[in-house]
């Protein structure tokens, strides 16, 4: 994975704030990238953790903790494929239009860091891609739990394996289940109560 860039992100943070609309949400919240009027809006996350869903499919496409920042490409381009946040914890942050996050950028000539964060989500697609196209059922299930492994033990407790990998990935239940009892079984990861608590080591193919 790549290092977050985190002095840029702050940098874009620390204009856009002022005129951004604060927010304080539970877990379970779902948010839209647009308002009621199509307007597309971008969301700064301080804290917590969300979920993104591509709506066409319900297909969970990544799992991301605080600091975020979502939505700075409808600047430019609004997408046609439409894109769902849902709150996985307790977060809090400020939204703004992305019209007037494209005013502060250009005002502030914050350009150098909105490409910074641009290019690290770019590589982390790029990233996620290699792990998922082409490759075989059992390499996307290894790869969504190597990122899983990689989250908080808060975060881990909170999310049920065979419910995320499936949302992941589009494998069926019964494939992901028979998957998981047997690295458990070889002693591979540590399960309780259908949470991930650790991955001993992943063998390359099954």
């Amino acid at each position: 994975m790549y290092v977050k860039p985190l002095t840029q992100l702050e940098a874009i943070r620390s204009r856009l704030v002022d005129v951004g609309k604060e927010f304080r949400l539970p877990a379970d919240n779902e948010l839209s990238m647009f308002k009621e009027d199509t307007q597309p809006l971008v969301w700064f996350f301080s804290e917590g953790s969300i979920i993104l869903h591509r709506e066409m499919d319900n297909l969970l496409m990544e799992l991301v903790s605080a600091p975020t920042l979502i939505g700075l490409a409808n600047m430019f381009h609004t997408t046609q494929i439409k894109y769902r946040i849902t709150t996985q914890t307790e977060c809090q942050g400020f939204t703004l239009p992305a019209n007037l996050a494209f005013d502060i950028i250009e005002k502030y000539k914050l350009w150098q860091p909105a490409f910074h964060w641009a290019t690290y989500l770019l590589r982390n697609l790029e990233h996620r891609d290699s792990r998922f196209i082409g490759t075989t059922t059992y390499s996307q299930i290894r790869a969504t739990l190597l990122t899983m492994d990689s989250w908080s033990p808060d975060l881990r407790a909170r999310t049920g394996v065979i419910n995320f990998v499936q949302k992941r990935t589009k494998i069926s239940r019964s494939v992901v289940a028979e998957v998981l009892s047997a690295l458990r079984k070889g002693n591979y990861i540590e399960m309780d109560k259908g949470k991930l608590v650790s991955i001993n080591r992943l063998p390359v193919s099954y």
